[in-house]
């Protein structure tokens, strides 16, 4: 597909006589910014999406890292882990 120059806007003004040509003319032109404006709503839309997906992204990352977080809190490498269950049940067993 070959890319087309817009076609600038008549600098004359279009006669109002009602001719088929004149209400031809005039019912493109209306198409035409409907279509510009439907453009620019659609880019809206566009960025709005793009950032959602973003969002999501940075969302599931977020999740990622807080559940690799509680996996370490349920099943610490090493004995640290152990040492502070030891430590909770010493203190839950001593008199209050």
């Amino acid at each position: 597909m070959i890319a087309r120059e817009p076609i600038p806007p008549s600098v004359a003004p279009v006669r109002t006589d009602g001719s088929a040509v004149s209400q031809a003319v005039s019912e493109v032109t209306e198409i035409v910014e409907s279509l510009k404006q439907a453009l620019a709503q659609m880019e809206d839309v566009l960025e709005l999406v793009e950032h959602a997906e973003r969002q999501k992204l940075a969302d599931e990352h977020e999740i990622d890292s807080l559940r690799r977080l509680m996996r370490q809190l349920h099943h610490p490498r090493g004995g640290r882990g152990e040492r502070r269950e030891h430590d909770v049940r010493s203190d839950s067993s001593e008199p209050a």
